[in-house]
C-alpha cells in the first residue's frame, strides 16, 4: 500500500513538473491583448561624420518621454507579434557654437542651442515570453520601428550686432543649425517583465537611416528606453 501511494505521489509530481515546464514555453491560455505604455528615454546620438573631415560631435545626449499603445498577438507557442504606436517628445543639446552665416549672408554668434522634437514611432516587435507562473512572464523582443518627426525646432540664443536674440528655426527648414531628415527607421530590441496586468520593460533603438540633411555628412540617432505599462 505504501509503495502504491509513493508511486502515485511521484507520478503526480512528475506530471505537475512537466506541465509547468511546458507552460513556460507553450502556454495554452495565451490570448491577444491591448496595453498602454509610458516611456522615459535617453537619446544617444552618434558623431556627425563629414567626408574628408572625419567625425565631429555636434549633438549632446538628451532625454524625453512618450506614451503609447500596443497590441500583442500570439502566434505559435509563446511566440508573438506586437505592433504599436508611440507619441514622444525629446530634447538634446547642440554643441555647435560660435559664428555662423544665415541664408542672407548675415554673420551671427550662437551662444546656446538645443533641439526639441515631437513625433511618433510605429514599432513592429517579434518576441517570445516565458510564463513562469500564471502571473509572472518574462519576454524578449526585437524588430523594426518607423520614426517620424512632426516638428523638430532648434531653439537658440544668438548675438547679432551686440544684441541678444532668440530664434527657433526648424531642423527641417532652410535656416536650421543642423539640417535633419524627418523620417528614420530604428532597429529596436529589449526585454520585459509582466506581473499580473502590470509591465516593466527596458530596451533601445539603433538608427538605421542617415538623419543628416547636410551634403557629404552622416548622422545616426540611437536611444535607450525604460517603460511602464498596463495590459488589459
Amino acid at each position: 500500500m505504501k509503495k502504491l501511494l509513493l508511486t502515485a505521489a511521484l507520478t503526480a509530481t512528475t506530471i505537475a513538473g512537466a506541465s509547468a515546464q511546458s507552460t513556460i514555453f507553450n502556454n495554452p491560455d495565451n490570448e491577444a491583448y491591448f496595453g498602454i505604455r509610458a516611456m522615459y528615454n535617453l537619446k544617444c546620438p552618434g558623431d556627425m561624420k563629414f567626408d574628408n573631415v572625419g567625425k565631429i560631435g555636434l549633438l549632446g545626449k538628451g532625454s524625453g518621454v512618450g506614451v503609447g499603445l500596443i497590441y500583442n498577438v500570439q502566434m505559435v507557442a509563446n511566440l508573438y507579434i506586437e505592433p504599436g504606436l508611440t507619441l514622444y517628445y525629446n530634447t538634446e543639446s547642440i554643441k555647435a557654437m560660435g559664428s555662423m552665416v544665415d541664408t542672407d549672408g548675415a554673420l551671427f554668434d550662437v551662444e546656446h542651442a538645443s533641439m526639441r522634437k515631437f513625433g511618433f514611432r510605429v514599432p513592429l516587435m517579434f518576441g517570445y515570453h516565458f510564463d513562469f507562473t500564471p502571473d509572472i512572464k518574462v519576454s524578449v523582443f526585437t524588430g523594426p520601428e518607423l520614426d517620424v518627426g512632426f516638428s523638430n525646432d532648434q531653439y537658440m540664443t544668438v548675438s547679432v550686432a551686440n544684441q541678444e536674440l532668440h530664434a527657433a528655426p526648424s531642423a527641417y527648414g532652410d535656416n536650421a543649425i543642423i539640417s535633419m531628415h524627418r523620417c528614420n527607421c530604428n532597429w529596436k530590441f529589449g526585454a520585459g517583465l509582466s506581473y499580473d496586468h502590470y509591465y516593466l520593460g527596458v530596451g533601445g533603438g539603433i538608427g538605421i537611416l542617415n538623419m543628416s540633411d547636410i551634403k557629404y555628412s552622416t548622422l545616426y540617432e540611437n536611444y535607450f528606453e525604460v517603460s511602464l505599462g498596463y495590459n488589459f
